[in-house]
């Protein structure tokens, strides 16, 4: 056969040739039915179709967080507890009695929660101090909790990268491996001080693992009325306790206007008046929510958290903040029973 007519041959493709519309109708209902028999397809790690470096996806990794990581601590940083107790089973299994000597990354992760935990309450501090402690805590939980973790760490495009017998990873996997990633580049910020026997760039270095939480953690504030995550049982109560400390008088409330009240939509607006002077007010659809709607909206004025007040310092204007680690705001309890 002459070389023109193999190649003909060779990119002749097969396909099945329908000679009406019913009979290809019937054809995909058939394979239709079939794929509801078999189920979804298995969502397979990219290292199953072959081409996969971990290595070079790790190290792409870090450059695309703009970071100097330790190469060590990074991978081990993916490296889950549950990855290295299915390898040693494995091992077990077939009789292989190596020693893995791989160390997962519980360490590195309680680590950097920890720093992650401090820097959070060490910057809401500095951006309200005139907050209650509580509800500095309560924002700080909103921001350590389980759904914002996740949601960051599964947008840092880690999934393929978590070493895990499971894949996909859990969401704890996920969460985990963000906590680790911080701890690692606290190691990477340490070993380069150590290096170039500077103690000075320790420092340095600690505020690359901080200016990450910084830049992936705390602007999911943004957009958020972070008094709401604040559950306040008596706002009126506080209030009256909070004017006392700070030498006024008590707070008054009164109708500023209502409207369709005989209605099923009633709207009345009550003012909080303190020394004559007009501090709050809120709408709402009966009085005794309207009245409790506007002390909460007197205490977001009084504490420095009104809709109005200047955005929180992120990116460029907060990589020199001067953070007190050692400060905490006033609680509740130490202003009230003044």
């Amino acid at each position: 056969m002459c070389v023109a007519a193999q190649k003909y041959v060779n990119t002749v493709t097969y396909a099945p040739k329908y000679t009406s519309s019913r009979r290809k109708v019937a054809y995909l209902k058939e394979l239709y039915r079939r794929k509801l028999e078999v189920g979804p397809d298995e969502v397979k790690h990219p290292s199953a179709f072959g081409c996969w470096n971990h290595a070079s996806e790790v190290y792409a990794f870090g450059k695309r967080l703009g970071e100097e990581f330790d190469e060590q601590k990074l991978a081990q940083a993916f490296i889950q507890k549950s990855f290295v107790e299915s390898e040693k089973e494995k091992q077990k299994n077939l009789g292989l009695l190596l020693d893995v000597n791989v160390e997962d990354n519980t360490k590195l992760a309680h680590e950097g929660r920890i720093l992650a935990s401090d820097f959070v309450k060490a910057y809401l501090r500095y951006s309200y101090p005139h907050l209650f402690e509580e509800g500095i805590c309560a924002i700080h939980d909103f921001l350590m909790s389980h759904s914002t973790l996740f949601h960051v760490a599964s947008n840092l495009g880690v999934r393929d990268l978590i070493q895990s017998p499971t894949y996909p990873p859990s969401e704890e996997d996920y969460i985990t491996t963000l906590m680790a990633v911080i701890g690692a580049l606290t190691h990477s910020d340490l070993s380069a001080a150590n290096n170039d026997h500077d103690v000075t760039n320790t420092k340095k270095g600690l505020s690359r693992a901080e200016l990450f939480v910084l830049d992936f953690l705390v602007p999911q504030l943004i957009g958020r009325d972070v008094m709401e995550m604040w559950e306040l049982a008596n706002p009126m109560g506080l209030l009256v306790g909070l004017l006392r400390a700070r030498g006024l008088g008590q707070p008054e409330p009164r109708m500023l206007w209502d409207a369709a009240k005989n209605t099923i939509m009633p709207v009345y607006n009550v003012g909080i008046y303190v020394d004559k002077k007009l501090i709050g007010k809120s709408p709402g659809e009966t009085a005794a929510i309207a009245e409790e709607m506007a002390a909460r909206d007197t205490l977001r004025n009084l504490l420095g958290m009104s809709n109005s007040r200047s955005p929180l310092q992120l990116g460029d204007q907060a990589r020199h903040l001067q953070l007190d680690y050692r400060l905490r705001n006033a609680s509740v309890q130490e202003v009230t029973s003044v």
